[in-house]
């Protein structure tokens, strides 16, 4: 017998797993924790290329 394992949401925050058909995205795109309402998004820290001064050489 064939068994597939489908694909679940783990959220960080709160460790709840569920099943990645029920977890709801919000209107970016990112996916929201059904018990928490944790949100992923982008780390601020990473995505901070506007916050550095251009360099000497540029």
């Amino acid at each position: 017998m064939l068994t597939e394992n489908a694909a679940t949401f783990d959220c960080p925050e709160c460790d709840v797993t569920a099943p990645s058909t029920s977890v709801p995205y919000d209107s970016l795109g990112y996916v929201v924790c059904p018990v928490c309402g944790y949100a992923a998004t982008p780390d601020a820290e990473r995505s901070s290329s506007a916050d550095r001064s251009p360099s000497a050489g540029d």
